[in-house]
């Protein structure tokens, strides 16, 4: 009698048609995943909590999902194909409604605390669909299983489902979510993936009808949710979402003191990032820039500046005003652009290079008289900038009496207030001199400035902060001098890092009083958190 063929299929579905399925099916597990992250971006941030958050729902949805599919193996192979049609038609819609249920259940969430309203939305809208794609992979396994050995099947799987992944995350990273936003990938892997599951695991008609239309019905509610109402208090200009952040620019009215007037702002994950006059591309509403322009004004013309992080350019702009040779470093190609078109600079463009500001610290060979670290926002403030090494670095940059100006979130005394400590130590260690200064006389609640040099030339104290309407506040810059409690005896390293944990609990706070500040008025206000 002759012997079975092991390698010939018994099982009626091609095994390259099953492989194919793993791969777009973890291509929706990183396009869920990281569209998920982004998506709370706007309403959380995107500081180490939120990516923290978004692994860990991952990892653990993928963990319950594996253990689930890994029993449903056991089913009769009819059955198990039918289990297999309907988990993924689930994962499918789960994904194309993500984007509308993702908006819906942060809206709601806005009234709790930080830390638990985040963690609860994404048990609502991230951990399901990936839940559901997790128990696919073990039932792919089992069906291939039945004509290979169980770790060539498992080997076959997982290297195809993760191939999926890495293609799709640099896809959807580097050209879908740039192009067309986060919703728009969400629809299209979940059409993508309920597709081939129609085609592929071929259910009843009833069955596969039926799935249709669950299907169409997550769908519709997308498209008519996803139109955008029209706002009153808010004029939104411009609004794209990049892998390194959702970008905004809007005009609105803003009054103080009985003066209304209308301003623009560049809002980069719902965080002010620039705010200036409509009328008056010079007037900036946030207030380090009084300290900022006192210290540029103290440079000849014709000196050299480097700017690290452009932003909208109020900076910038003051470099332009006082015919200062600058060049900037901005991480997000989209920014310099928006800084010309928007805040009327005028060289941001010509003057900017694309580039993560360390890197380019790293391989510049250019000398400045100024070097402007302006690119730690609310709750993003990224500590290989503040390191001992790249203070190291930035002195190698330096004229002789070249200075270097860093705004810092103000804090109050205690676990917060140590961060501030930590950066002055930094400093100090490197072998330059600082001179802190408060915008706040007296206190470390308001924002901190930094001013740095190799010696002790102090040319620049005699400089004048201006008063106007907004900061009524002037004198010589001498007269906002600050000395920071001396809390701790620690610097900050690339090997320690220590700034994200030194404000954790300024995070979460920063974030909860924004929600109740702005996000919820922006909600009133049917302003799109993501496209």
């Amino acid at each position: 009698m002759a012997t079975k063929n092991t390698n010939e299929p018994t099982n009626s579905i091609a095994q390259n048609k099953l492989l194919l399925l793993s791969f777009v099916e973890g291509s929706c597990v990183m396009i869920a995943e990281l569209a998920g992250g982004k998506m709370l971006a706007p309403f959380f941030g995107s500081s180490l909590y939120v990516w923290a958050s978004t692994l860990a729902i991952t990892l653990g949805a993928l963990t319950i999902g594996y253990y689930i599919g890994g029993e449903l193996s056991k089913q009769a192979q009819a059955k198990r194909n039918n289990t297999l049609f309907t988990i993924i038609a689930a994962a499918a819609a789960l994904v194309i409604i993500m984007p509308l249920s993702a908006n819906t259940i942060m809206s709601k969430a806005i009234e709790m605390p930080f830390l638990a309203g985040m963690i609860i939305s994404q048990l609502f809208f991230l951990l399901p669909p990936i839940l559901c794609m997790g128990i696919v992979s073990p039932m792919l396994i089992g069906l291939i299983g039945e004509n290979n050995p169980s770790g060539k099947a498992a080997g076959l799987v997982y290297a195809v489902s993760t191939s999926g992944g890495v293609i799709a995350t640099l896809i959807t990273g580097f050209w879908l979510v740039p192009v067309a936003g986060i919703a728009i990938p969400c629809v299209v892997a979940g059409i993508l993936l309920f597709a081939l599951n129609l085609f592929i695991l071929r259910p009843k008609k009833k069955t596969g009808a039926i799935a249709v239309i669950v299907l169409l019905i997550p769908s519709s509610f997308f498209i008519y949710n996803n139109r955008q109402d029209n706002t009153y208090k808010y004029d939104i200009l411009y609004h794209s979402e990049g892998i390194l952040g959702q970008i905004k620019v809007m005009d609105f009215e803003y009054r103080l003191r009985d003066k209304t007037f209308r301003t623009r702002s560049m809002l980069v994950n719902h965080i002010w990032q620039t705010w200036i006059n409509s009328n008056d591309n010079d007037f900036s509403l946030l207030f380090y820039t009084r300290f900022s322009r006192a210290l540029i004004s103290t440079l000849p013309e014709g000196s050299n500046a480097l700017l690290i992080g452009l932003g909208g350019g109020s900076v910038a702009k003051q470099l332009e005003n006082k015919n200062i040779n600058y060049d900037a470093v901005e991480i997000d190609g989209r920014l310099p652009e928006l800084a010309e078109k928007y805040f009327g600079l005028k060289s941001a463009v010509a003057n900017t290079t694309i580039d993560d500001g360390r890197h380019f610290i790293n391989v510049c060979k250019k000398k400045y008289d100024l070097v402007i670290i302006d690119a730690l926002l609310g709750d993003s403030v990224p500590s290989y900038l503040l390191s001992l090494e790249c203070f190291n670095k930035i002195k190698d940059l330096l004229n002789p009496d070249g200075k270097i100006f860093i705004e810092f979130d103000g804090f109050e005394e205690g676990t917060n207030g140590m961060a501030q400590q930590l950066l002055l130590n930094t400093i100090q260690k490197s072998g330059l001199t600082c001179q802190t200064y408060a915008t706040v006389r007296g206190s470390t609640k308001g924002d901190i400035m930094y001013i740095a040099g190799i010696g002790d030339n102090k040319n620049y104290d005699t400089a004048h902060v201006i008063a106007d309407f907004f900061f009524p506040v002037s004198g010589q810059l001498s007269s906002f001098a600050i000395d920071l409690p001396n809390t701790t005896k620690d610097i900050i390293t690339d090997d320690y890092p220590v700034v994200d944990f030194y404000i954790k609990d300024h995070v979460a706070s920063f974030r909860q009083e924004y929600m109740i500040e702005y996000d919820k008025d922006f909600l009133m206000d049917n302003v799109p958190f993501f496209h």
